[in-house]
């Protein structure tokens, strides 16, 4: 009886596809199930395209670095990329393609994801010729039971407070890192999670231990709340001079997020984090690696940071969002005489960073069912630790077609 539903299913959706007014089988948007197997499949994506213009400068190479907002590095007053003023930038690179599967089993249903798109840098074909930029891998894991194996965000990272921007990168509080991991998610009550996970190390694999994370969530009507907690290895396999060296210091980041959905649809939510060598579990780190003190012991930087959000939603087509958001950075014993130089690629790029602000205000309209634009305004100052600033000013705006 199975099989000839299968196959009944099967040649309704192939007479669909050739005789007008043919009925599909009655699935959500996206959904089939593919016959002869117990398997659903789900197809999904949306085509993007972006455009920037910046009003201060910004870093020259954009075929291989990010395109999107990054002030870590933004260049520094008075060098040569901070001087070029007015660049315009328009990419479809962002648009992305996903399939998710899913198969009962006897330990439950085993669910898997894929999913990529078009955001690897390319210097060879990039805007010079045919913006031929590469296909990349997001996501790729299967979960089962509680289990989850693969490549997917960070446990560290905490969505319901992620705040709502044009941009593609948004505040540098967030950890936006996606990795090879195993995790285990469990609720001991109905509105209540607790998740461990073990995840790919920074340094790519030296060493034994990979990064450790957990995270507590509460979930009430009202509310979203998070409480992470992540601890890596850094470790220099060679000093300066090639002898080898197995000095180690862990490294530690804590999270608090929460958001909530007050009375008249706004939204407020706020992410709190701090530790030390909190590392790529925060991106505006990015710029401010570990280092030695004066006797050649590993230090790592003391990160907090945080951002709060606001959204106002005008009506059913329109919504708006202020986000405000700070990153500080200290020493913690590491040698200044190890700090970049000021001029470091023309631009200051790598010096490390004492205080990084950021702000955000957009506007969305929902113009048809799968269709979003989006304008935004993005303000970024940076201070280094070698008394230097760099800024940021730029217009995003965003186009986004949903499949479906």
């Amino acid at each position: 009886m199975n099989r000839t539903k299968q196959l009944l299913t099967a040649l309704a959706t192939t007479a669909a596809l050739v005789l007008p007014g043919a009925a599909l089988p009655q699935e959500p948007p996206g959904y089939f199930k593919i016959p002869g197997t117990d398997t659903t499949l789900k197809l999904y994506g949306f085509v993007q395209v972006y455009g920037t213009d910046d009003l201060s400068g910004r870093i020259a190479d954009i075929e291989n670095y990010d395109w999107a907002t990054i002030v870590p590095v933004q260049p520094l007053n008075g060098t040569p990329d901070a001087k070029e003023k007015g660049r315009l930038y328009f990419t479809a690179r962002t648009s992305r393609l996903g399939v998710t599967t899913t198969t009962p089993t006897r330990f439950g249903a085993l669910d898997t994801k894929l999913e990529g798109d078009f955001n690897g840098p390319n210097g060879f074909q990039g805007q010079t010729y045919t913006n031929s930029v590469l296909f990349r891998l997001r996501h790729a894991y299967a979960t089962m039971a509680g289990f989850l194996v693969g490549q997917t965000w960070s446990l560290f990272l905490d969505f319901p407070s992620a705040p709502d921007t044009v941009d593609f990168n948004g505040p540098g509080t967030l950890a936006l890192v996606r990795q090879p991991q195993v995790r285990y998610t469990f609720q001991p009550a109905p509105d209540m999670s607790v998740a461990v996970g073990v995840e790919n190390p920074h340094n790519g694999g030296v060493g034994h231990l990979p990064d450790f994370t957990a995270k507590f969530g509460y979930t009430p009507k009202w509310a979203s709340l998070g409480l992470g907690f992540v601890t890596n290895q850094y470790r220099y396999s060679k000093l300066g001079d090639g002898t080898p060296n197995n000095r180690t210091a862990q490294g530690y980041g804590v999270s608090l997020s929460g958001s909530t959905k007050l009375p008249w649809n706004d939204t407020v939510l706020g992410l709190l984090v701090f530790g030390n060598g909190v590392g790529r579990y925060m991106f505006n780190a990015i710029a401010n690696f570990d280092g030695p003190d004066s006797s050649g012991n590993l230090k790592l930087w003391q990160s907090t940071a945080y951002h709060l959000g606001y959204t106002h939603v005008w009506n059913g087509e329109f919504r708006s969002n202020v986000i405000w958001s700070q990153t500080f950075f200290s020493r913690n014993g590491i040698d200044p005489s190890t700090f970049a130089p000021a001029d470091d690629a023309g631009s200051g790029t790598f010096v490390p960073n004492k205080r990084i602000d950021q702000l955000f205000l957009n506007t969305f309209w929902d113009i048809a069912k799968n269709t979003e634009l989006g304008v935004e305004y993005e303000l970024g100052r940076r201070h280094t630790q070698l008394h230097q600033t760099g800024k940021e000013d730029r217009i995003t705006v965003s186009a986004t077609y949903n499949f479906f």
